[in-house]
């Protein structure tokens, strides 16, 4: 990934935007906080059906730390055809698990075959896509995984940076899968007071991790009634990988002793710069079970991370699409299902829907037949 992080940003040349009162000093700054890039993404890295794609590096505050400033970085896709008046209408599209390492961030590597088919249907809809990559993923620092509010300001971030480089409308679909649905979830939580200018009107979520002050290792990390009783491995646990060492960030006190068993040990280790696909396969080839790999103490964490993977609301102001694979091991169907139940009832609009037998990847693109009516229906 080196390769392509190096080619991303030294060989193909970048255009500096600047905000109306930068001064001399700023330009030489790498790190001004007044200053959006954009560069041309590698035709690689790009979508069919974009006529112009482009990774962005923009000003952020530090949502783990709540305080402090931060360059952070998205990709940026437009529409084929001629552009409207008003300009293109956004979906955010907040991303699933890739990892926690700086050469994970989606910016950096090609789409894979299912988010490309994905995307590719939103800009032949009409809309621009802003995917942003979260703080730690392309720019600095350690990704602080399912953190909410971490993920929530660098993502409302990325959208108001583009809407000033790009030709965009100021209205918005959030759209999110996995941990993107988490992220998705929780900006438009965190929107109103911290970035109260954006007009979000419907937010889509498919395969949406959720925890509450109710949440139990126990029952998160059960196997499901759909799992294949022969897999070697147990998917979910880089996710506890990922988990652990994102607290671990914030608390150098916690020890990996006291929550993972020797055999997890060594790969644990590994997990801060392994993507998750290669972890995944690592996980699988070496057998890692919540049996073999976790320890009791693994509730500890849960609830020393709980504060981090929480929303701030329940409640939404505008619609809420959520899609459900009945046969989900990575997010328990339960855990997805009582999410779906919760936001309901605190009053949010939602529309649910289960897909029997597609499991959580296999969600992703079959549920644009009931989420494309329903975002177009959210059309001003």
């Amino acid at each position: 990934m080196d390769y392509f992080k190096k080619q991303l940003f030294w060989t193909i040349p970048a255009i500096v935007i600047f905000s109306s009162h930068t001064a001399m000093a700023e330009v030489k700054s790498t790190v001004s906080p007044t200053i959006i890039t954009k560069t041309v993404l590698p035709e690689s890295f790009g979508l069919m059906e974009a006529s112009a794609q482009y990774s962005i590096e923009y000003p952020s505050t530090d949502g783990v730390k709540g305080t402090g400033s931060r360059i952070d970085t998205a990709a940026v896709f437009l529409p084929k055809g001629p552009t409207p008046p008003d300009g293109w209408p956004i979906v955010a599209w907040a991303h699933g698990t890739v990892g926690i390492a700086h050469d994970c961030a989606p910016s950096l590597n090609p789409r894979t075959l299912r988010d490309s088919q994905y995307l590719n249907t939103w800009l032949s809809l009409g809309y621009a896509i802003v995917a942003p990559d979260y703080a730690g993923l392309g720019s600095e620092g350690l990704h602080h995984y399912l953190n909410a509010r971490g993920q929530a300001w660098s993502s409302l971030d990325s959208i108001t940076a583009a809407q000033k480089i790009f030709p965009l409308k100021n209205q918005i679909i959030f759209v999110g899968q996995s941990q993107g649905a988490h992220a998705a979830f929780a900006s438009v939580g965190y929107q109103k007071e911290y970035a109260p200018e954006l007009n979000i009107n419907g937010t889509v979520l498919t395969g949406t991790p959720y925890f509450n002050e109710n949440s139990s290792a126990a029952k998160i990390l059960s196997p499901a009634k759909h799992a294949d009783k022969a897999m070697a491995g147990d998917p979910k646990i880089p996710y506890i990988f990922y988990i652990f060492l994102s607290e671990a960030a914030k608390n150098p006190q916690l020890k990996a002793g006291d929550y993972f068993q020797d055999k997890a040990l060594p790969l644990l280790a590994r997990a801060d710069e392994l993507c998750i696909t290669p972890l995944t396969e690592e996980v699988m080839k070496q057998k890692l079970t919540v049996e073999n790999s976790l320890k009791p103490g693994i509730q500890n964490l849960l609830t020393v991370a709980k504060g981090a993977l929480q929303y701030p609301t329940l409640k939404i102001d505008h619609p809420v699409f959520i899609g459900i694979g009945e046969a989900d091991i990575n997010v328990p169907t339960a855990m997805q299902k009582q999410f779906a139940a919760d936001v309901k009832a605190a009053g949010t609009q939602t529309e649910v829907h289960l897909y029997p037998g597609l499991d959580h990847s296999g969600v992703v693109n079959p549920s644009l037949r009931d989420s494309v009516p329903f975002v177009l229906s959210r059309k001003e």
